[in-house]
């Protein structure tokens, strides 16, 4: 898949990583302080969050991961400060509002499957995680092109009992319709199996959104998209 990238992004941080520019750019500042308030702001331990700021080193740079993390926290604050805007139409769902279409989903198309579970149920023999990833910081664009749910039927096909999809939109170009689509196109050829042959009792695969999560909010998002 790799030698599928090289379609070139928009804008430049000032780490020199590209983020697409459809987004709001933050200071080094900012991203700082959003990590120091996430660990409980100016009065928290040093050994806590002193690799924020390099443990004291002047010449501490940021680290890409640490650049994404904040970025999310600081994109999700201003999402969720819609709320307050009193522009309804921009307005995010409330987490009650998110379980509620999680309810729905998962009694249409099935439950949440545990992870440790899955796991579990292929002993002793390993367990195949597969991971659906249109893009990365380092690598560019890797398959933007592909369908989430068409990769996932291979991955399911060659074996994965556990999915992971990259919601992530800046760097990694992922989506929670990603996520949705990879969630429905398991269970059904999952379900297509059983119907074909009855004898084949294969399990639909755990499906994981994977993403920078800092809040609550993140995890209903994900279970209202399966």
């Amino acid at each position: 898949l790799h030698a599928l990238t090289m379609a070139p992004q928009n804008t430049t941080t000032s780490s020199g990583s590209s983020a697409p520019s459809s987004r709001p750019s933050y200071t080094d500042e900012q991203l700082h302080n959003a990590l120091l308030n996430f660990y409980g702001g100016s009065s928290a331990a040093s050994e806590t969050c002193g690799h924020i700021f390099g443990f004291g080193n002047p010449n501490h740079e940021m680290s890409m991961l640490q650049r994404i993390t904040a970025t999310t926290m600081l994109d999700y604050e201003s999402k969720l400060n819609n709320k307050t805007s009193g522009n309804d139409s921009d307005a995010p769902l409330s987490i009650p509002q998110l379980l509620e279409q999680a309810s729905t989903f998962h009694k249409s198309h099935g439950p949440i499957l545990p992870l440790q579970t899955i796991i579990q149920s292929k002993s002793p023999c390993m367990t195949l995680a597969a991971e659906f990833k249109r893009a990365s910081p380092s690598k560019g664009d890797i398959a933007s092109h592909l369908h989430a749910g068409e990769q996932a039927c291979v991955y399911f096909g060659a074996g994965a009992s556990v999915i992971s999809v990259l919601t992530e939109e800046r760097w990694f170009k992922g989506s929670l319709e990603d996520l949705r689509e990879v969630r429905l196109a398991t269970t059904d050829l999952a379900n297509n199996s059983r119907s074909n042959n009855k004898s084949l009792m294969q399990q639909r695969p755990a499906i994981l959104r994977k993403d920078f999560i800092t809040t609550k909010y993140q995890i209903a998002e994900a279970a209202a998209s399966g």
